[in-house]
């Protein structure tokens, strides 16, 4: 696991929650720095993938539920309460489910989290209109904000980027033709479908020429060794996500068509 990527991908997390802090924050006193750290624990799911990253974000929601009912001062400390609550529990119950082949949760979460805010609303609010009619304003605006970053992004990816890449032949004139063959093409398959970079670093290394020097090795290699995939953020929906692993899969079929025409160089 990449330290930096694990810390760049928190100080996100912390950033977008923090937005949500500093808007609350007469609402959540305190509380709200803490709050922020322990909820941008969240956006390391997308390091962790699934199902793992269900376990990380049921921590994350969880615990910022747990502090917020034992702080509790106010109606909206105790929406958020039940709302955290519910989507913390809701990945807590998609984790075993997702081994089953089951991710119903996980692709309704914003769903999930409706039903946690009506929850929480019933249960604590109070007879203070005017807080209520602000708050809802609020919640009004953050939807609306989100869905035009979704719709943009939708239109970006889905209409931006359309080129079909295919995967030149491994070159066979570089070492053993019928075994780099075979091996490369698995060493293809694994990065390209699975982003697992180690078979085709492996492959390339040990079959490079003797009269290519080590630094041209490692510099054909290192756009493929610090590819890191974009899958959005942990509030990008399901659907959504799909075509950013689609341009990501493109993305690494180009990285592997440059790491050839290289090679062919050597």
């Amino acid at each position: 696991m990449n330290l930096g990527n694990l810390l760049k991908t928190y100080l996100e997390g912390i950033a977008l929650w923090g937005l949500l802090g500093i808007l609350l924050r007469g609402s959540l006193g305190d509380i709200t720095i803490i709050l922020v750290f322990l909820l941008a624990l969240a956006n390391l799911a997308t390091v962790y993938g699934e199902p793992r990253g269900y376990l990380v974000r049921t921590l994350a929601f969880l615990s910022s539920s747990v502090v917020l009912l034992l702080s509790l001062g106010g109606w909206v400390k105790g929406i958020l309460a039940v709302l955290f609550l519910f989507v913390g529990l809701a990945y807590l119950v998609s984790y075993p489910l997702y081994r089953r082949g089951n991710d119903f949760l996980p692709r309704n979460m914003l769903g999930v989290a409706l039903a946690g805010g009506v929850v929480g609303f019933a249960t604590f609010y109070g007879p203070s209109s005017l807080k209520a009619i602000y708050f809802l304003d609020f919640l009004i605006v953050v939807a609306l904000t989100w869905i035009a970053f979704v719709i943009g992004k939708y239109v970006s990816l889905r209409f931006g980027s359309g080129n079909v890449v295919a995967v030149d032949t491994p070159p066979t004139e570089v070492g053993k033709a019928d075994s780099w063959l075979r091996e490369a093409e698995n060493a293809v398959r694994q990065f390209v479908e699975y982003t697992n970079k180690t078979p085709l670093v492996v492959v390339v290394s040990r079959v490079a020429p003797r009269n290519v020097k080590n630094g041209d090795v490692e510099r054909a290699l290192e756009p493929i060794i610090g590819y890191q995939p974009d899958l959005g953020g942990p509030l990008t929906p399901v659907w959504l996500r799909l075509l950013y692993m689609e341009r990501e899969r493109r993305k690494r079929k180009q990285l592997v068509n440059e790491l050839f025409k290289k090679i062919k160089a050597w």
